[in-house]
């Protein structure tokens, strides 16, 4: 998988988690929790498995740069 498609998956389940979260602090749904606890272990997945450079496929950690901090590559996120 790409940068941009794992960049995709971990912003789209971010904002489906936050929205559940919001959304279940008004409501008394214990349905939201389990769908927001569903995307939070999604989104752990992506972030531990899917968000490593490509070419020496260590973790990125928090990527602020547009390159890896271990081999320099050059990131297209």
């Amino acid at each position: 998988m790409d940068l941009k498609t794992v960049k995709f998956l971990l912003t789209s389940t971010f904002i489906i988690i936050v929205v559940a979260l919001i959304m279940g602090s008004f409501t008394n749904n214990q349905l939201l929790i389990y769908i927001m606890l569903g995307f939070f272990a999604i989104f752990a997945l992506v972030y531990l498995f899917g968000w490593k450079c490509p070419k020496c496929k260590k973790h990125l950690g928090k990527l602020v740069a547009r390159r890896c901090k271990h081999c320099g590559h050059t990131l297209d996120v």
